[in-house]
């Protein structure tokens, strides 16, 4: 299934215009640290140092369904993932925030609170930052770094493995797309808590051969995966997790593939090492599921058995209807 047509055009321009001496490559840092092309969860700037970057705009990432608080978590825990999915632990963080004139002092607050919640909550401190003026609406842009022992990218999926993600999907997008949606759902989508520190022991056990988080959906983030990695990859429909908000709807597939904001981990690792993820991830109280496997099929990439991928439920540049 492609990318947003207009996210990717965005992305190939950007990478075009850089200087071919500053273009990153894959290869063995300092330490045996490798550094990993553009598309990772974060960048590796160091032998162990990590660097990763999220922008929320008022009206796209979130709307009245979340409370300032909300949005002040939101953005530290999906930053915190992206440091998660590298193997990484995160450490600090410098903040950009936009906000219309009049200034709302008491959004400010709430918003402050939510903030500093999550980064106590994941041991980060604020460094810094920027404040302007936003014409319309606010935007608020979290960079975050993080130490990574052992980085664990998107590119060293084998034929072979087994697919894994390390929890239910569909949570945040019933949250999302229900009128009254379930608390859990709601929850999924305005306080998301990723498994931190799972993605570091993954790292660590040696047989996790490619991650990443599910901030986009399976449907957008496996056939990353796959490409990085050139190989391909069947997924059974059955065997994926469902939240328990989608369970028995006609339309749970295109919830737990084709909305994203799970922020859980999407992994490839060998098939001997089953018992050995299972027992990582319930140490995180994570209930693991492996959903597929990856192939030789590089020409048709990453596909559900029997079944197209459901049309995207959403879209960073328009509606996707």
């Amino acid at each position: 299934m492609p990318d947003d047509p207009d996210e990717s055009f965005v992305i190939d321009t950007l990478l075009a215009a850089r200087p071919p001496d500053a273009a990153p490559v894959i290869r063995s840092g300092v330490a045996g640290i490798p550094r990993f092309a553009p598309g990772d969860d974060a960048a590796m700037v160091g032998p162990r140092t990590a660097v990763t970057v999220d922008t929320m705009v008022e009206g796209i990432h979130w709307d009245g369904r979340s409370t300032p608080e909300d949005i002040g978590w939101k953005i530290v825990a999906v930053n915190a993932s992206d440091i998660n999915a590298m193997g990484g632990t995160p450490t600090w963080a410098v903040l950009a925030i936009a906000l219309p004139s009049p200034l709302d002092r008491p959004w400010v607050k709430a918003f402050s609170r939510g903030l500093g919640l999550a980064l106590e909550a994941f041991g980060i401190s604020l460094a810094g930052g920027d404040t302007t003026r936003s014409v319309s609406g606010r935007t608020l842009s979290l960079t975050l770094a993080g130490e990574v022992e052992k980085a664990v990218g998107r590119h060293r999926a084998r034929p072979g493995q087994t697919i894994w993600v390390s929890g239910p999907l569909g949570g945040a997008a019933a949250g999302f797309l229900d009128k009254t949606p379930i608390p859990s759902a709601l929850l999924a989508l305005r306080r998301p808590h990723p498994p931190m520190g799972l993605g570091k022991m993954l790292a660590a056990c040696g047989h996790v051969s490619a991650m990443m988080d599910l901030s986009d959906g399976l449907a957008k983030d496996l056939p990353r995966l796959c490409k990085a990695s050139q190989v391909g990859a069947s997924i059974d429909p059955t065997a994926l997790p469902p939240h328990p908000a989608v369970l028995g709807r006609a339309d749970a597939l295109a919830m737990m593939t084709s909305f994203g904001e799970e922020y859980g981990l999407l992994f490839t690792a060998d098939a001997k090492a089953d018992k050995e993820i299972i027992s990582i991830c319930t140490a995180f109280n994570c209930r693991p599921s492996p959903i597929g496997v990856t192939d030789n099929n590089t020409a048709t990439g990453a596909r559900l058995k029997g079944t197209p991928w459901p049309r995207p439920l959403f879209s960073h540049f328009g509606d996707p209807s």
